[in-house]
């Protein structure tokens, strides 16, 4: 199946009312959605950011153009002015990535970044580059197979996941399991200087298994491999807003290479 994406000139994304030249208007370039690579747009943002309300719905128009082709995660890294005050929204894995892809104190927000992955050098980007960059990842087919299963107990807050991985024998990467949550009421600076005390965070991520959110090392052994996973969801966290994402990274420098996305809750999958 292939997908029509638009590509549109970055000038022109966030301007108001202008009129847009013909040689400047949306181009359909197509995609080919049919290899089951997903990728993954990593939002960094901060409810002091009067801006990052902007770049989150650029993230939504894009998961709405890509649909199941794209997992969008939103982080708010501690390191970051943005993220500090009276409100904190931030977790310890979204410091970890931060910093590890060098974002500090004057990293400017919104910024953001396709799959763990340099570009020219670099990490963070514009959200008016995320649609090109994008694409550019999108023309990338090849990847082994990852889904993942998961099952959680609203009372306790205990998630149960278990991964599948088919790829090559000898193939060595590490699987990490990063957990979001959707649609939390929160506060957020607003672009024309309000305040909004009710505005919906979405896919804000909020934990992860294994020792730290580079998950752990696997090699194939064989065609097919299985791992589960047990963690416990956050204080506060609604188990029914939460999303379980699988991630496949390179050994080497990082970049994910394959993810998958599911719904621990829908009424029929929670634990006993």
């Amino acid at each position: 199946m292939k997908r029509i994406t638009y590509i549109v000139l970055a000038a022109v994304l966030f301007a108001s009312c202008e009129v847009i030249r013909e040689e400047d208007r949306l181009i359909p370039v197509p995609v080919d959605m049919s290899s089951g690579r997903k990728h993954v747009l990593l939002e960094f943002t901060g409810f002091r950011c009067v801006n990052c309300p902007t770049a989150a719905a650029r993230a939504q128009s894009l998961l709405s153009l890509y649909g199941e082709g794209l997992i969008v995660i939103s982080l708010h890294p501690a390191s970051n002015p943005f993220t500090q005050g009276l409100y904190d929204y931030t977790c310890p894995a979204a410091d970890t990535l931060y910093r590890f892809m060098g974002g500090n104190a004057s990293t400017p927000f919104p910024t953001g970044n396709i799959d763990l992955a340099k570009s020219n050098g670099n990490y963070f980007f514009d959200p008016a580059e995320w649609g090109g960059l994008l694409h550019t990842a999108m023309n990338d087919s090849a990847a082994p197979s990852l889904s993942i299963e998961a099952k959680t107990d609203t009372l306790t807050r205990q998630m149960e996941a278990t991964a599948t991985i088919i790829a090559d024998e000898g193939v060595e990467m590490r699987l990490a399991v990063w957990v979001t949550e959707d649609s939390i009421s929160g506060v957020q600076a607003m672009p024309d200087g309000s305040v909004n005390t009710r505005y919906i965070h979405r896919h804000m991520l909020r934990t992860h298994a294994f020792d730290s959110p580079w998950g752990e090392k696997i090699r194939m052994s064989k065609a097919v491999a299985q791992r589960k996973v047990h963690l416990t969801l956050p204080e506060g966290c609604n188990p029914r807003q939460c999303r379980v994402i699988a991630l496949l990274l390179d050994n080497n420098d990082k970049h994910i290479v394959q993810a998958y996305e599911t719904n621990p809750y829908d009424g029929s999958n929670s634990l006993p």
